[in-house]
């Protein structure tokens, strides 16, 4: 499965991942005034998220009712694949080690870091997947540095 949401749906998404099921007024005063958005702006934004079936609808009354089909985890980890996916498999660990250098993460984050490490099967070789029109890759540079880096960051 693909996501493909904007960052604006994002916004909204990450509301009712908050909220777990919402209304429009609901959705509208927890992120209208910070994005300067209209109710028409988050409507139109719903909608799109519901024809993407990100999102399930019920009537209330006159109202419907948003509740996400998709938990936060599960498209978190969906968008980490499409990343890597955009990526040639040589820069995979660059990527990591940009994330992890940029995240915040506490003693217990880097932890579960660590544990996932350890018990992650190493690859004997990593091929690059770049577009086949290159006659050279790009890729290929010290990937024991990149692996250092890792290792660097989470100890």
């Amino acid at each position: 499965m693909k996501i493909n949401i904007s960052d604006s749906e994002m916004v909204v998404m990450r509301a009712i991942w908050t909220l777990e099921q919402a209304s429009v007024d609901q959705i509208a005063c927890q992120i209208a005034a910070s994005n300067d958005w209209s109710v028409a702006t988050i409507k139109t934004l719903l909608g799109r998220l519901v024809k993407k079936e990100m999102l399930a609808t019920t009537k209330s009354g006159r109202k419907f009712i948003y509740t996400p089909i998709m938990s936060e985890c599960e498209a978190v980890g969906l968008m980490g694949q499409e990343l890597l996916d955009k990526v040639c498999a040589k820069k995979h660990v660059d990527v990591l080690v940009n994330l992890i250098d940029d995240a915040k993460l506490t003693a217990e984050n880097l932890q579960m870091i660590r544990e996932a490490l350890a018990e992650k099967t190493p690859a004997c070789h990593v091929t690059c997947d770049c577009l086949e029109k290159f006659s050279a890759c790009t890729c290929d540079h010290d990937h024991a540095t990149d692996d250092m880096k890792v290792m660097e960051v989470i100890s």
